[in-house]
């Protein structure tokens, strides 16, 4: 029954959010009854952030960090893996969550507090906290402290720091609140991710702050050692949003969206770019990621260079790639534990703690190996391929961060797309795995775990993608929306 009932809600926000992309009033709760209880809004709120970030931007993610990429015999996402996106692009991410999550989340804790009931209170809190962090990572600049307010009409786009700056205080309150609270929400079996469980929304939050913090490391130094010293982080990998089924409209967004709902199910192939490096390194997660090519007499794993989609068949026949492994069940992950050991791994290396940056390190490399059942193999790689390097800050901000993004493949690819334009790391290379001559023949010029410009990039020699766009429907309606801001402009955090 609880299966049941998660899915129905899951199935009935994934159709409202794809039939109301022209919704974009940020002050507008849309079609929802306004006497709805916290047992219906905190559900729907966890579904309706799902349904974006399970979809479009995990799509977004598995491109521009280079898991996937766009067939050669199919043309679907030829924009994304080009980086052809404009401000008509993606506006369904934006109302998701400015018609749907937040309304409903913000309604919630509004009840919560007057019922006194404040373990609901902390849940809706977080995810709050946690869709204006999906929000303000790839638009920078949003409404945020005028967002939801009836009495005004065109709210103010918050700058970038100061929306950092309310996340940490929302968090920060949510976790003050939790002496106040039951150890379980009255929404127990209705909770898609932690089941009710307080003290998990906790760690959640702690974990996420952990994560904004590190967006400004020399300004929040302070902060992140007490956080560290005070610990309660996530250790486990609930924080997904699971119950999905193989069954029409009521499996995972992107495999829905993908695998049932185009007119071919071939779009994604692998990314020449990753199938390099899992190759290399014999890493058996190859097998998790990506199906074996179809052709027979082919190697079983082979990718298509990043945006290579106008490569001839002749050439490279699609049959000899790799598609893209999903499954309708996946769950759509908010965090992961091996993000949340490689965040500690990260505070600790910025630190200057090699010892603890090391321990978190490979308990974060153990659990992402784990993930797809390959835990036994983990350490051999962190005693030989994958060996932490610790001869200065930079070479073990490089371990970490590169291991995080092969993490992050099929379950956090938007993240990893955060990780590139933070840190810098997997490093944008100039040249490709194969020849652009003839593409096929090894290009001995190619370093095993850079990124590759993309084929039929629309943007300059050696730029990247930064941001997407603020959707046309809500800066023409918004005068105090900023003007557009190019794709390639890096955002106050950006290395």
């Amino acid at each position: 029954m609880k299966t049941i009932y998660k899915i129905i809600i899951y199935c009935l926000v994934i159709f409202t959010t794809i039939s109301c992309d022209n919704t974009l009033d940020v002050n507008t709760n849309p079609n929802y009854p306004s006497e709805a209880s916290v047992e219906m809004l905190i559900p729907s709120g966890i579904a309706w952030t799902s349904s974006r970030l399970g979809s479009d931007l995990e799509l977004l993610g598995s491109l521009w960090a280079q898991h996937y990429a766009q067939n050669n015999a199919s043309n679907q996402y030829t924009n994304y893996d080009s980086y052809n996106i404009l401000n008509t692009n993606l506006s369904g991410v934006w109302s998701a969550a400015y018609s749907g999550a937040l309304p409903d989340l913000y309604l919630a804790k509004e009840k919560a507090e007057k019922d006194s009931d404040f373990a609901s209170w902390i849940i809706a809190q977080v995810l709050i906290a946690f869709n204006y962090h999906i929000l303000a990572d790839f638009y920078e600049t949003i409404p945020l402290s005028e967002a939801l307010n009836e009495n005004i009409a065109a709210p103010k786009y918050d700058e970038g720091k100061e929306i950092n700056a309310s996340i940490i205080a929302m968090l920060d309150e949510a976790i003050a609140k939790k002496g106040s609270a039951s150890e379980y929400s009255p929404i127990e079996n209705r909770d898609f991710v932690f089941k009710g469980d307080v003290s998990k929304w906790i760690e959640f939050a702690k974990t996420l702050k952990l994560k904004i913090l590190l967006r400004d490391f020399s300004a929040n130094q302070t902060a992140i050692t007490a956080l560290l010293n005070e610990g309660g982080f996530l250790t486990t990998d609930d924080a997904k949003m699971n119950g999905f089924m193989d069954k029409e409209n009521n499996s995972n967004p992107l495999y829905e969206n993908d695998r049932r709902k185009l007119n071919t199910p071939n779009n994604l192939r692998a990314s020449a770019t990753m199938v390099a490096f899992l190759l290399e390194y014999n890493d058996p997660r190859i097998s998790a990621y990506y199906e074996n090519a179809q052709a027979e007499g082919t190697d079983p794993y082979k990718g298509l260079p990043q945006g290579g989609y106008t490569i001839e068949q002749t050439i490279i026949p699609s049959a000899t790639l790799s598609r893209a492994r999903l499954a309708p069940e996946d769950p759509v992950y908010f965090m992961s534990v091996a993000e949340s050991n490689f965040l500690q791994a990260e505070s600790y290396a910025r630190l200057g703690n090699k010892t603890k940056a090391k321990e978190f390190y490979d308990l974060a490399v153990t659990k992402a190996f784990d993930r797809w059942g390959f835990a036994d193999q983990a350490n051999d790689f962190l005693i030989g391929a994958y060996l932490f390097d610790d001869t200065n800050v930079e070479t073990m901000l490089k371990s970490i961060i590169t291991q995080k993004w092969v993490a992050s493949v099929r379950c956090q690819a938007w993240d990893a797309f955060f990780d590139i334009n933070r840190t810098g790391y997997p490093k944008l290379g100039t040249t490709y795995p194969v020849s652009a001559t003839d593409w096929t023949t090894p290009n001995p010029l190619y370093i095993i775990g850079e990124l590759t410009p993309s084929v039929n990039s629309v943007i300059s020699s050696g730029e990247f993608p930064r941001r997407i766009l603020i959707p046309k429907n809500s800066s023409d309606n918004n005068p105090n929306a900023p003007a557009v801001i190019p794709l390639t402009k890096k955002m106050w955090w950006h290395k």
